[in-house]
């Protein structure tokens, strides 16, 4: 078992009752994490340095981790707290209705198989700057987990015609019968922001867990968990989805074993 490491974060923003919210680019512990730029984007790796924003992860001198306990906190309501590994993330402009083309980077071998192939891996839109009050509607071309190209998708999380605030996470849906992404082809949005910042964002669901009401905290561990291995470079980030409006502060620990 290694040391357990904390979190807290403080989800100043209004909340939307069901819509997730990231709490990477949130100030806390761990700091607030900064998204990459332009089209190509970046991958995320902890393997030598331990990015911004992600909760610390040590890769073993042998063996393999794995999630041995996670638990959590939330001040004002209940909600689900996600831990989510970030694989890749690019910067799409906002106010652009043409198909944005991206060159994305092979993804980190830490699919649901430890592989590059995108087995089990989602994708989002993070607000990073505050958006315009646009209902604003996206189609994503990429390449399914099985290799099979020009496949498409669209928001599941709608954005709605008001500011759309930092931290913001719209997930994004897969064609029927896909199981992953591989990789992403193109961005477009038909209605678009016309002002803000956002990263497109490939992840990994790590765990889920409920927060059963204000100030109960809830745990999971190597059991109640699964136990799922952290691949060697995993990078560990939380999004909470809530049952209110009510801004919140989230806390907890996260412990991983090690051999």
């Amino acid at each position: 078992m290694r040391p357990p490491v904390f979190f807290a974060k403080n989800a100043t923003a209004t909340l939307v009752a069901g819509r997730p919210t990231s709490l990477y680019t949130l100030a806390g512990n761990p700091g607030a994490g900064t998204a990459n730029t332009g089209l190509t984007g970046a991958n995320y790796v902890s393997s030598t340095t331990v990015p911004n924003g992600i909760i610390y992860h040590q890769d073993p001198a042998s063996g393999n981790s794995y999630l041995a306990r996670f638990e959590g906190v939330s001040s004002a309501q209940p909600g689900v707290l996600l831990l989510l590994d970030r694989l890749w993330d690019c910067g799409p402009a906002v106010s652009s209705t043409s198909a944005q083309t991206i060159t994305q980077p092979t993804l980190p071998a830490r699919d649901a198989n430890g592989a590059t192939a995108g087995a089990g891996v989602l994708l989002a839109i993070e607000t990073i700057a505050a958006t315009s009050s646009t209902a604003a509607v996206i189609s994503v071309t990429y390449t399914n987990s099985g290799g099979t190209g020009s496949r498409t998708a669209a928001f599941i999380d709608l954005p709605t015609a008001a500011t759309n605030a930092i931290g913001n996470w719209y997930r994004i849906g897969l064609q029927a019968g896909d199981y992953g992404v591989q990789s992403v082809q193109s961005v477009t949005f038909t209605t678009d922001w016309t002002s803000g910042t956002i990263a497109l964002v490939a992840y990994r669901l790590l765990a889920a867990m409920e927060l059963p009401g204000t100030g109960i905290p809830n745990a999971l561990d190597l059991l109640t968990g699964g136990f799922p291995q952290l691949y060697n470079g995993t990078c560990p980030f939380l999004v909470f989805v809530p049952s209110t409006t009510t801004a919140t502060y989230i806390s907890g620990e996260y412990l991983e074993s090690q051999g």
